[in-house]
């Protein structure tokens, strides 16, 4: 059972909650904190929950009618949060509590509900690791899904209920949110960890990571502690959420086959003589590649996961498509070492890179040339790979 009532944090001073409304169940327990400030607040509250709001509804809803659906959810009370609506409690709300019999509470406009939530999770932690609180946290990675705020929120979420620090990367170590790990060898261990099925593991003294097995997805949490130092309850929460970090891969690689439809589109038509400088110029740039910069083609007869994985690895911006029976990379650089940065990536998988490069120095002009270059030494490589099974099998050659 939970220890938390409203009685208890009205006592809590350091809240500074106002009872505005007492209907004797001060001492009926929490299970948890709900936020909303939806028209329709059942939609997402559960029974024994206190319901904390800034009253934003009030200019689409009646206060009598949203504090009904509120009770009728089984929420135990209402916090209202001041100062975005006004400095005090509106009168209407006050009376719609008292004629649902529902208790009500004030909340200082510098107070934030994180705080009240925290309470209520602090005072539940000990006594009440239940099935529901692991729903309330799935409820609230749900909620940051949906805002479409993406893996940012997801970071934020696991911090808060886990306490440690986490980031989180994709294909070859790139951080996905705006702070990257403190180890960039970390995170690409933990990125090949996550493209071989091998999580959770340690990737680093004090570092773990962590991930779902399955076949399509390339996301790592990386956690601020040693493995065996990782709670049962944290590593729960994690895991929970990797489980669901899934659909925000699934929306990654959408939007890479979009791009991916487009680039098949352009080299069909560039390599059967169909696009004039002018057009295909225009189609590079709308690909986000300059026309004018050098560009290295790649073909490559590896899987399309093990090409598509570099492409979106590759540090410098890589575009993949098939293209006449295997997979081709435009890459917007002309280094020389590009072949290897590739081939890496491709080994991330446990497959044998098997390439062929050409480069382009002049961007779209020589391009067509280079993806011609680019398939001889992919033959010539796939001939050689035949015979030489447990090497890596490179032919490179470059546009004169």
């Amino acid at each position: 059972m939970s220890s938390c009532t409203v009685a208890a944090l009205a006592a809590d001073s350091s809240l500074r909650l106002r009872v505005l409304v007492d209907v004797g169940n001060h001492d009926r327990l929490l299970r948890g904190v709900h936020i909303s400030d939806l028209d329709h607040p059942a939609q997402y509250a559960f029974p024994g929950e206190l319901l904390l709001t800034n009253g934003l509804w009030l200019t689409t809803t009646e206060p009598r009618d949203w504090v009904q659906e509120a009770r009728a959810a089984g929420v135990v009370a209402i916090g209202y949060g001041v100062g975005e609506m006004g400095m005090v409690t509106p009168p209407a709300v006050i009376e719609a509590c008292r004629e649902a019999d529902l208790s009500l509470v004030e909340v200082p406009a510098d107070l934030p509900f994180s705080a009240v939530a925290d309470c209520v999770m602090e005072r539940n932690r000990a006594s009440d690791p239940t099935v529901r609180l692991q729903l309330m946290r799935l409820r609230r990675l749900l909620e940051e899904l949906a805002r479409g705020e993406g893996y940012s929120a997801v970071v934020e979420l696991l911090r808060r209920e886990t306490r440690l620090q986490v980031w989180m990367v994709g294909p070859g170590g790139h951080s996905l949110t705006d702070e990257a790990p403190p180890d960039p060898e970390a995170a690409r261990a933990a990125a090949r960890a996550a493209r071989r099925g091998d999580l959770p593991c340690a990737v680093a003294a004090g570092l773990s990571a962590f991930g779902v097995a399955d076949a399509l997805s390339s996301t790592a949490v990386i956690v601020g502690s040693p493995l065996a130092e990782v709670s049962d309850d944290a590593r729960l929460v994690i895991e929970q959420a990797s489980a669901y970090l899934v659909l925000e891969d699934a929306r990654r690689r959408e939007h890479e086959n979009v791009r991916s439809e487009l680039v098949e589109e352009l080299l069909t038509r560039l390599w059967d003589g169909e696009l004039g400088m002018r057009s295909l110029g225009a189609r590079l740039e709308a690909l986000e590649l300059a026309p004018d910069q050098p560009i290295t083609a790649v073909i490559s007869s590896n899987s399309t996961r093990d090409v598509t994985y570099a492409a979106m690895a590759c540090r410098h911006h890589c575009l993949g498509a098939a293209h006449r029976g295997a997979r081709a990379l435009l890459v917007q650089s002309g280094d020389e070492d590009i072949v290897d940065e590739i081939a890496d990536l491709i080994r991330d998988g446990g497959a044998d890179p098997v390439l062929g490069i050409g480069r382009s120095p002049t961007g779209a002009g020589g391009l067509r040339r280079a993806l011609a270059e680019a398939m001889s030494a992919h033959q010539l490589a796939a001939l050689h790979s035949s015979s030489i099974a447990m090497r890596s099998t490179i032919a490179a050659t470059a546009a004169r």
